[in-house]
């Protein structure tokens, strides 16, 4: 896949994930995905799903790529990823922190995705910035 493919490929993933689309975005894990991210350490496409049922049932959660690096061989993509997070509900035991109904939360990664036919292998995220929390 060129590079301009691989960023409009990811591109559809970030439109599927920003709209609760499940399946769309659930079809770019790989079925023994390794997915490392902040609130969760998970193997497999179902407990990757599983946990982000879990948070889309309570924030609204959306993902702004700032930056994308995809290998020339297509098996890697590095980005920044600005996550926006708004509390429709208490949900005092969030993993990264207690979240009140009405509060909104900001924070920049960078993650990395392994990718091998078209799916996500291994998905490894780090917070570049603490998360800016506002009621």
């Amino acid at each position: 896949m060129s590079s301009i493919a691989l960023r409009a490929w990811f591109e559809a993933y970030v439109d599927a994930f920003n709209r609760n689309d499940f399946d769309g975005f659930g079809a770019y894990y790989a079925p023994d995905v390794i997915f490392q991210g902040q609130a969760a350490q998970v193997v497999g496409r179902d407990a990757v799903l599983a946990f982000y049922r879990t948070v889309k049932a309570r924030l609204d959660e959306t993902l702004d790529l700032l930056t994308f690096v995809g290998a020339p061989a297509g098996d890697r993509i590095v980005v920044e990823m600005r996550t926006r997070l708004h509390a429709r509900e208490d949900w005092p035991e969030m993993p990264t922190g207690p979240m009140r109904r009405g509060d909104r939360r900001e924070s920049v990664s960078f993650i990395i995705y392994d990718v091998a036919h078209e799916r996500f292998t291994r998905v490894r995220s780090a917070r570049f910035t603490q998360p800016a929390v506002r009621a």
